[in-house]
């Protein structure tokens, strides 16, 4: 009922939605899944060593074709650590919705790594009032 008033009375556009959208965002701290992280880190680091004992360029050429085949899934898994471990105060200091850490997962899986990267920061560069409200990559 409240959120029912406070969007009356204020027109949309105004500054004081973005303090009710920022209200309304859940506090979702997502599940972190390590097998994810074994396949990422171990995972080349066992093959690594294990064909290093015949040639340490090829372990080394495996082991960099594997990282750059692997990392978005990466890349995202660090996001999620962070939207897991970091305190409410620095999520939930993003005005726009959804939050500057989901966009840049959103941005990646949609563009791909390194135009999804440029986009997520130039975000993160528009993260400060008068700014806000909802903008999707």
């Amino acid at each position: 009922m409240r959120d029912d008033i406070i969007t009356t009375l204020h027109p949309e556009g105004s500054s004081n939605n973005i303090r009710v959208a920022t209200e309304r965002r859940k506090l979702e701290r997502p599940q972190i899944c390590y097998g994810e992280a074994i396949l990422n880190v171990l995972i080349p680091l066992i093959v690594s060593v294990g064909v290093g004992f015949w040639s340490m360029r090829f372990a080394l050429t495996c082991l960099c074709v594997f990282t750059v085949v692997r990392m978005r899934g990466i890349l995202i898994w660090f996001i999620r650590l962070y939207q897991r471990y970091a305190s409410a105060d620095i999520r939930l200091a993003c005005v726009f919705e959804p939050g500057c850490s989901e966009y840049m997962i959103l941005s990646m899986q949609k563009y791909g790594i390194l135009k999804g990267i440029s986009k997520g920061i130039e975000r993160l560069k528009r993260c400060h009032l008068p700014n806000g409200g909802t903008d999707y990559p």
